[in-house]
């Protein structure tokens, strides 16, 4: 009796965990209501989603675009890699890897391929490590999808205003 009260402890927190999860997915949806937010931060444009209540920046580069935000409450940080080059990628949860100058980052990522406008493929890494956040700002190159057929280069100038940006429309979102 004690293992199974064990048991059911362990499998209400693991379901209570994963409800709290999708209540806080940040990533934003093709339904949500994106507001163009002030001027663009050299190559990233600011958008208020007002479905959502949060922010997040995007810039295209060469083949590929990148989207970047955190959840409302700022727990949770997400970027999204997308490219129209073949990388491989299928529909499903698959490991996406970025390089940001030779630190190495892995994410698990639900995979859009095939869903996108434009022909684009790719997912996102949902993270809360601050290395992360702290690497994406400050430094100065990205390889995304390194090691394969569809990696390309993304150049981060302008992360940290554009990131700075992004905290001040997500502000605003609160405020009202």
């Amino acid at each position: 009796m004690r293992n199974f009260t064990a048991l059911i402890l362990v499998a209400s927190v693991a379901l209570s965990a994963t409800a709290v999860c999708a209540q806080e997915n940040p990533l934003p949806k093709a339904s949500d209501n994106l507001v163009k937010y002030g001027d663009d931060v050299e190559g990233w444009t600011v958008y208020a989603n007002k479905t959502r209540g949060d922010c997040l920046i995007v810039s295209a580069f060469g083949p590929g675009s990148v989207q970047m935000g955190v959840a409302a409450n700022q727990a949770v940080g997400y970027l999204g890699v997308f490219t129209k080059l073949d990388i491989g990628i299928k529909n499903g949860v698959k490991d996406i890897f970025v390089d940001i100058d030779g630190h190495l980052y892995r994410g698990v990522v639900t995979t859009t391929t095939g869903q996108l406008k434009g022909g684009f493929s790719g997912g996102y890494i949902l993270t809360d490590d601050p290395s992360f956040k702290r690497d994406v700002a400050k430094k100065y190159k990205m390889t995304v999808f390194p090691q394969t057929q569809g990696s390309f280069v993304v150049d981060l100038k302008g992360t940290f205003k554009a990131m700075a940006a992004g905290r001040k429309c997500l502000t605003a979102q609160k405020s009202g």
